[in-house]
């Protein structure tokens, strides 16, 4: 990290530096509830990318929890990452967010048990002053503060909101325009 690097990218770095190594065993998902009586969010599922909105919880072999979730510590909303439960972060019953196990699920029950290769993709704010963490790169999945409009190929996307995107290919986090570093 050269002399110039923040506080805070100094912790978020740390923090991604203690998933290293260790085996995802769970993943959860923490969609934005609709209302009291349909509290799970429809279509979070778009194939190759989820859109959990609120977060996603990864459990450790070690026990550890992290919470995946879009933040404002580097003055643009950004991806950042906590050695906490979602339920530090989120309220829950009626009206708040659910837990969706979603470690069963086609794209994540391949990558359960595997070990974690994370890192930090970092872009610029708006004015290209400042570095804001765009994504979370697992090695084999990306967890990004962003969301998508539209479907199917026309869909576009916006790095950089108050929503959680999980992106399963390469080629669909080049085209959301997610980078390692800049």
């Amino acid at each position: 990290m050269s002399p110039s690097t923040s506080s805070a990218e100094k912790h978020l770095e740390a923090v991604v530096a203690t998933l290293r190594g260790q085996r995802l065993v769970e993943v959860v998902y923490y969609p934005l509830p609709i209302d009291d009586a349909a509290p799970l969010a429809a279509g979070w599922d778009f194939g190759d990318r989820h859109e959990p909105t609120m977060g996603v919880e990864l459990i450790t072999d070690l026990g550890h929890r992290y919470s995946a979730i879009w933040h404002n510590t580097f003055d643009e909303y950004g991806l950042e990452i906590f050695p906490k439960s979602m339920t530090d972060f989120l309220v829950g019953g009626p009206g708040g967010s659910a837990a969706v196990p979603v470690s069963d699920h086609p794209h994540w029950a391949g990558l359960i048990g595997r070990e974690i290769a994370a890192e930090i993709c970092w872009d610029h704010d708006p004015n290209g002053t400042a570095r804001v963490p765009s994504a979370i790169r697992l090695g084999f999945v990306w967890i990004a503060a962003g969301c998508s409009v539209g479907t199917g190929s026309a869909a576009s996307f916006w790095l950089g909101t108050d929503d959680v995107m999980v992106v399963f290919t390469p080629e669909l986090a080049s085209r959301i325009g997610i980078t390692k570093d800049l």
